[in-house]
């Protein structure tokens, strides 16, 4: 994976920022796994609900 460097605001030090990015991974992790289902199955019956809204 390539390194990207990030600006610096004077707010955070590298090793800080990477610990918040790591943090906001794991987090997002555990809301997809969590909630990750129940949104894929109110997505499909979104699709479904518009494709026969399309049909008629």
């Amino acid at each position: 994976m390539e390194r990207r460097e990030l600006v610096s605001t004077g707010m955070y030090t590298q090793k800080q920022a990477d610990l918040n990015m790591e943090q906001c991974a794991e987090f997002m992790a555990r809301m997809i796994q969590k909630y990750g289902a129940e949104i894929l199955e109110e997505l499909e019956s979104e699709r479904i609900q518009d494709s026969d809204a399309k049909q008629t």
